[in-house]
């Protein structure tokens, strides 16, 4: 929702880290530093909060840094939190060119470069979760811990595939329609959480509305191409959390089981009746979860 287009430039230096200006309306938390990240030309957008072990929060497709806000801000009672909004979403760049899932697991290596952090807990949701299985495959010395939240690290399913492809192309030729942010809150969140909370609704579909067709097609592509990565599973050796909703339409529970039976020390956890989008559903049962994969500790034990 919040793009960088108003941020001034004097503070920005290419290749350095920096502050970047949020747009009027967007709460920050106290303690909160916004900064950029350089990757040659692409600029991202991360907001950094808290001290301590660091937790690093990766976000789903057509989302922004603003949907784990709830999340980061306990969690940064005791942690460092970095949150970043990812390629092509909220404040950071809409690339020149395609991309892949894979290429978003290389910039949150370059994050925890640019920040100088050695060792995270790495938690992705939905497509931040597959390139969280990505990073931990690429970078496994790097985690403490791996939290796989509404994902799946399966390639997508052919129908899916053509599915995502057409609408792509819909989106290429004639634009986004004015219900395509609404349709897909109503996948993204539970019926009762969309009543309950109608004021998160407006603010996730207004990050919808405000991304480019460019960028809402980027996602869509880099998603639709992913390779599967369940076969290579056995090699992720940190502690891991495997989160999904019982209520999830978007990533059916069946591929966390699917994960957690070949994912060697993993705890799978489902919230009966919550949606596909956990973190805000349920971002203080989250935060303790994701205190259990602090180094030294056995999720699966648990």
């Amino acid at each position: 929702m919040h793009f960088c287009w108003l941020y001034d430039r004097r503070h920005f230096e290419r290749g350095s880290l920096a502050g970047c200006g949020r747009l009027p309306g967007h709460d920050t938390a106290a303690g909160l530093t916004e900064r950029w990240v350089a990757r040659g030309e692409l600029r991202l957008c991360v907001d950094d909060i808290g001290a301590g072990p660091v937790v690093l929060l990766a976000h789903g497709m057509w989302c922004d840094a603003g949907m784990f806000a709830q999340l980061s801000a306990e969690l940064a009672r005791d942690h460092r939190v970095l949150v970043p909004d990812l390629r092509g979403h909220g404040r950071s760049d809409v690339p020149a060119s395609p991309w892949t899932v894979a290429d978003v697991a290389d910039d949150l290596l370059a994050i925890l470069e640019a920040f100088d952090v050695a060792r995270v807990t790495l938690a992705g949701f939905s497509m931040g979760g597959m390139a969280a299985g990505v990073f931990a495959l690429r970078y496994g010395d790097r985690l403490d811990g791996l939290a796989l939240i509404g994902t799946s690290l399966a390639a997508e399913e052919l129908v899916r595939v053509a599915e995502i492809r057409a609408l792509a192309r819909i989106l290429e030729i004639a634009g986004p329609p004015k219900f395509l942010a609404h349709e897909a809150s109503r996948s993204t969140f539970s019926q009762e959480f969309r009543q309950s909370h109608p004021g998160e609704i407006t603010r996730w579909e207004s990050v919808v509305s405000s991304m480019s067709t460019e960028a809402l097609v980027q996602a869509l592509r880099a998603v639709a191409g992913r390779i599967s990565l369940l076969e290579r599973l056995d090699e992720v050796r940190v502690p891991a959390l495997i989160i999904s909703g019982s209520a999830d339409k978007v990533v059916r529970p069946r591929w966390s089981e699917a994960m957690h039976r070949r994912l060697p020390h993993s705890r799978l956890v489902a919230y009966p009746g919550v949606g596909h989008a956990v973190p805000t559903e349920r971002p203080m049962e989250l935060a303790a979860l994701l205190r259990s994969l602090e180094a030294g500790t056995r999720p699966w034990e648990s």
